[in-house]
Order: C-alpha cells, then structure tokens, then sequence
C-alpha cells in the first residue's frame, strides 16, 4: 500500500533519529504521529518541533543522562519567570529615554534607546500565554520570543536604530532555551496547574519589581544595571539551590541549579577597571567565561560525563596558546587593523601558561594545530567587540590582548577538570598551573565578581550534593 502525503512527512522527520534508532522504532514514531495528527493531516508544527528535538537528543546521546529530563521540567517555570522579569524590568525603567537624551542613531519610535523593546514584547505575551494559553500556543509563543531576541541583534545594523545589549539577549535566549525545552511532552512536561501558573506569574513580578528597586532611574544598560539585575536573578538561582538542599540533593533540583546558573553568570559582573590598576585585567568577559566555565563543570559532572581524555584537553590549550601567540605577534607589529604598539607582559605570561599546561597534559600532537585558528578567529572577533564591532581605526593592540587573554581561562578550566578526573602521574602538575593562573587573574578582582559569586557557589552545592547523593 503506498504512503500517504501524510505519512511520507512522518518519515523525513525520522531522519533527525539515528539510524539504528530509526530502524528499531520508526514505524512506532510514525504510527504515533499519525494517530495523534487532526484529521490525519499529519502532525502539527509543534509536534513536529517536539519531534526534531527527540531525534537531536538521541544523536547527541542526552536523552539517556539521568535526571536531564526531569531537571529541564523544572527549570522551565523560573527561567520563563527569569526571562519575563528582564523583559518587563528593562522595558519600563531602562529603555524609555529621559526628556533630552541623545542616543547614538535614531531611538525606536521616538521613546526607547535600541532595539530591544520588540524582543521585550514577544516575552511578556510568551509570559502572559503560558499563564493564559494551552501549553501549545504558549510554547509556540515562547519560540517565537527566542526567535525575535536572537534576529534583533543581527536586523539591527539593518535599521537606525542602536542593537540590543549582547549580555542581556545571550541571557533571555538561553532562559527562552530552557524554557521551551522544559515545557515538551518529549521531557515528561504536564500542562501547568493552577497554582502553578500564579507561581510563574507572580514570580515574573517579583524579579521586575526586584530589578525596580535595585536599580536607580535614568541610568543605562551596563553600569549598574545588568549587575544589579544580576543579583536578582543569581538570588533566584540561589533560592533553587536552597530548594535542592531542602530535598536532599534530588537530581532535578540539582540539574535546575546549574541550568539556571549558566545564564544566570552572564548578567552578574560589576565592572572590574579601576579596581586594580595593575595587570591582570579581569573585566567582563572573563568573569563571563568563569561563570560559564564553572556551570559546563557543573553540568557535566551531573552527566556522569567523563572530561575528554587529558592529552585531548592538553591539545586545546596549546592550540590556544599557539592562537593567542600569533595574534600577539602580528598586533604588535602593527597587522591585522591595530596600529604597532607593545604587548602587555601579562599577555607573553598567560599564553606561557597555557602552553605549559598544554605540554604538561601531553598535548603536543597534531590536534593542537586544529585549535590554533580556532583560537586567533576569537582574538579576532574580541578585537571587532573591543572596538564597537568596527572592523578599522585599531589603537595600540595592548588593552585588546590584555582582554583577548580571557579566553585563556576556558581551555584551562577544562585541562583541571580533566586533571582532577584523571589519576595519572602529570594530572597534579596541570591541575596546578591550570587553577594557579585562573586563580592569578581571577582572585584580585573578588569584589568586582558581584552575584556573580552565587551562582559558582550555587553550581559548586550542586557538585557536593550530587557526589554525597551518589555516595548514600
């Protein structure tokens, strides 16, 4: 009997699965979306979506890390809460500009200072549908808000009008993210109660009005305010790692902590400079790969995730040092845009560390040359972000490199977890040049880390947790 127009969909939706996976389970997959499609039209887009996604997660083997599931289902809620806090917070007191305010470009509408807003406008109707709306329609609209606030920074150039903050759309994706994954069928998700609607609702406010009174009127996006902000959503992060810790490190909770915590690490770092005049410099961005750093740990020891194997880590960070190298060296001499000009010796110290710990971790082999382009490309586009994402007119390469060196600390973080994981003979030397330079450059600035420090101490409780479930 051939296939009807309906089914043969069915089937070129199967090819996201494995194909092993397709051949023991396809027709059941395909049978399913038959009987549950209207009319037998064939599934809905949703379904369709929620079906791409099951396929992706099988490839990528997360459908079978224990917890996952049950920890997206309960991240959801918050970050949705998270997401439309921000939104409504930033909408109201951040982007309208004060009677006479001059903003680089055109304002949109004549009220507002960037792009923003209509990004803002798709998470408070995704907030209010998942209040008000069937599941369906309000995981459509959370996916339409993830869309918007992703295209806003790219359309913007395209228009007069300034683009969205990098820091605060990075956060809302993830958040919508997390989100939309934690509200699928697919993940164990049921339609919300009640009550649980209200929580969700009520807690949405609470962060808006929390970011309102935290934040002092007509100041802009950065200084205080994504810091501020920041210590209302890592205090949210922390009441969840409180939750965990009340139910005796229940595998969800702890999943919830660290989910949450990596966007969360994104909007909480004070501004560093002029906290310490001397090099290091510990700016935003190297608070941001910190926290992230720390949260991809979290997640991968929940995983039960083995770190790649030390001689593969090793290979990034010499790869990287050799990047960072040849960036340096053609800055100085007056290459790649920059005028000619001295390299800061905190720069020549930090690639010699990475390349130590890449030599100590038995990294010399051929990978490392796949990670050496890898790593000038984001010297490069830190340089394009350092100087308002212009491609001409670069100074002197010193305070750009003193910044570039922040990518140091991802591959170093991964060369430590490796080394604490791995009982060979070396491991004890890279895990000391590893955590002593992070710990260099990262310990002087403590104070600027702002509620950046809650979600490392809510991600490290979710580490304790899972290791002292593991052991009862």
């Amino acid at each position: 009997m051939p296939e009807s127009p309906a089914e043969r969909r069915c089937r070129r939706l199967l090819l996201a699965y494995p194909a092993a996976y397709r051949a023991s389970r396809g027709d059941e997959i395909v049978a399913t979306m038959l009987d549950s499609s209207p009319y037998g039209g064939g599934p809905s887009l949703a379904d369709q979506i929620d079906v791409v996604a099951a396929g992706l997660r099988q490839r990528l083997g997360t459908a079978r890390i224990p917890g996952l599931h049950a920890g997206l289902v309960a991240a959801a809620p918050v970050a949705l809460a998270l997401a439309a806090g921000i939104s409504g917070f930033a909408l109201v007191r951040i982007e309208p500009l004060a009677r006479g305010e001059y903003v680089r470009g055109a304002e949109l509408l004549g009220v507002f200072r960037t792009l923003a807003p209509v990004a803002y406008a798709f998470w408070l109707l995704a907030f209010v549908g998942f209040v008000a709306l069937r599941p369906p329609l309000a995981r459509a609209l959370i996916a339409v808000a993830v869309t918007v606030t992703v295209v806003a920074p790219v359309v913007a150039p395209l228009t007069t009008v300034e683009r969205p903050p990098m820091w605060v759309v990075m956060a809302l994706a993830a958040f919508g993210l997390l989100a939309l994954a934690g509200t699928s069928p697919a993940h164990g998700a049921v339609p919300p109660t009640i009550d649980e609607r209200l929580a969700v609702a009520s807690g949405g406010l609470a962060v808006a009005v929390g970011g309102w009174l935290v934040t002092p009127a007509g100041v802009g996006y950065y200084q205080p305010t994504v810091a501020r902000v920041g210590m209302v959503v890592t205090a949210s992060v922390a009441a969840v790692a409180v939750v965990a810790l009340m139910r005796r490190g229940r595998s969800e909770w702890l999943w919830a902590v660290a989910l949450l915590g990596l966007p969360a690490g994104w909007l909480g770092p004070f501004l560093a400079s002029g906290t310490l005049t001397a090099a290091p410099r510990f700016g935003r961005l190297a608070q941001v790969l910190l926290a992230t750093s720390v949260a991809a740990v979290a997640l991968a020891w929940l995983a039960r995730r083995r770190p790649r194997d030390l001689v593969a880590v090793g290979a990034c960070a010499l790869g990287t040092a050799g990047g960072l190298l040849t960036f340096a060296l053609l800055a100085r001499s007056g290459h790649l845009g920059f005028a000619a000009g001295p390299v800061p010796p905190y720069v020549w110290a930090g690639i010699a560390a990475l390349a130590l710990a890449g030599l100590l971790a038995g990294g010399a082999t051929a990978r490392a040359t796949l990670w050496a382009p890898v790593a000038f490309g984001a010297c490069f586009g830190v340089a394009i972000y350092d100087y308002h994402w212009s491609l001409h007119g670069w100074e002197n390469p010193g305070a750009t490199l003193s910044l570039a060196m922040a990518l140091a600390v991802p591959p170093l973080a991964a060369c430590a977890y490796a080394a604490a994981a791995t009982r060979v003979g070396r491991s004890a030397p890279v895990l000391v040049v590893s955590i002593g330079w992070i710990g260099y450059v990262a310990l002087p600035y403590v104070a600027s880390w702002g509620p950046g420090i809650l979600v490392l101490l809510a991600c490290g409780l979710a580490l304790y947790l899972s290791r002292r479930a593991r052991a009862c």
